[in-house]
């Protein structure tokens, strides 16, 4: 079953109020942004990700809280945001995690200066600035449903 047409473009659904209207592209601007990083990635990175942005400093438990999720989600997310990713391929590069000198057990998270790069394309973004250096996002995926043999298209 086909949604409806107006979710083809999500820019052009209407959410009720002007303000509503317009946050609605912005916010899907934003998300594209994360895709073009990864393509999978998980809301819960973008989420980590921009608590970081909004709180330098915290440690990986401050997140974990903040979150609402375990210190073990919140440690495979730093991992994944910064050069190591648990899955065995290479980690975003965008924070780094570093000993507290004052609890050596604890590690502070910060933004490196890609992920400083990366929060100001989407500052910008959300400015509704364009970045024309900034990679395209990702063709939507659609999947052509047939009986016999479902194949997913890209474009």
């Amino acid at each position: 079953m086909r949604p409806p047409a107006a979710l083809d473009n999500p820019a052009q659904v209407s959410l009720g109020s002007d303000a509503d209207d317009a946050a609605l592209p912005t916010l899907i601007r934003v998300l594209e942004a994360f895709r073009t990083l990864d393509p999978d990635l998980p809301i819960q990175y973008a989420l980590s990700f921009l608590t970081l942005a909004q709180n330098e400093g915290l440690s990986m438990g401050e997140l974990a809280q903040r979150l609402a999720i375990a210190q073990s989600s919140a440690s495979r997310n730093i991992a994944a945001l910064s050069d190591w990713h648990s899955f065995g391929k290479p980690g975003l590069g965008l924070v780094e995690a570093r000993e507290d000198p004052r609890e050596r057990r604890r590690k502070l998270v910060s933004l490196t200066a890609k992920g400083q790069a990366f929060l100001h394309r989407l500052t910008a973004l959300m400015a509704g600035h364009s970045l024309p250096d900034a990679p395209q996002p990702l063709p939507p995926v659609t999947v052509g449903i047939d009986t016999r043999t479902p194949v997913a298209h890209l474009g």
